[in-house]
């Protein structure tokens, strides 16, 4: 269950126009201003502060290349992980004669060294075979990346001040989309040059 998103202190003469629950926080436009509070603090605005709003939909697509990349990486673990396994055990076996004949001649020091390289390999290719398990895990987090990427996230971006932030929600929230527009609506009209 996700936290109850924090809602901004209201002055007691303040009326709620609308306000739309983020993750975490909470937006609020009041017919006196914009409050966005949350755990971190609150960002207010003055209506005549806002210079611009703008609402979209976009497609992550940063989240599903990453996700790609991940797949791919995974695609190649499971595809190198079987030759490379054999291929490590096949070399520790063909050591093993040479072991058997260090062995057999006097103060067998390289047939010792020869066993620690057929060690070393054997652990090199239990490691190869866990490689698949590695794969899944990154297959499965490719996958989510590319869902939630393609899920999408709805973004209004208020320039105020100054200074622009941006409230984003994942996927498509005709909720915020609707507080973007309220909040434009509610926005002084420009003042004419005289």
């Amino acid at each position: 269950m996700l936290p109850r998103p924090s809602y901004p202190q209201l002055a007691g003469v303040e009326r709620v126009v609308v306000e739309v629950p983020l993750r975490g926080e909470t937006a609020v436009l009041t017919d006196r201003r914009l409050v966005v509070g949350g755990a971190a603090g609150e960002r207010s605005f003055a209506l005549g502060q806002i210079a611009a709003v703008q609402s979209r939909f976009e497609r992550v697509v940063r989240e599903m290349v990453r996700g790609g990349v991940l797949v791919l990486a995974a695609l190649i673990l499971f595809v190198v992980s079987g030759p490379a396994r054999t291929l490590l055990l096949n070399f520790g076996t063909a050591l093993e004669p040479t072991v058997r004949q260090e062995q057999k001649h006097e103060g067998g020091g390289l047939a010792s060294a020869v066993r620690i390289v057929q060690q070393g390999l054997d652990a090199l290719a239990g490691i190869a075979g866990a490689l698949p398990l590695l794969g899944g895990v990154l297959l499965l987090a490719g996958a989510a990346l590319i869902v939630l990427g393609a899920i999408g996230r709805t973004v209004v971006t208020i320039h105020a001040g100054g200074a622009e932030f941006e409230l984003a929600q994942r996927g498509r929230r005709p909720a915020l989309e609707e507080f973007a527009r309220e909040v434009g609506q509610r926005l002084p009209a420009p003042r004419t040059a005289s």
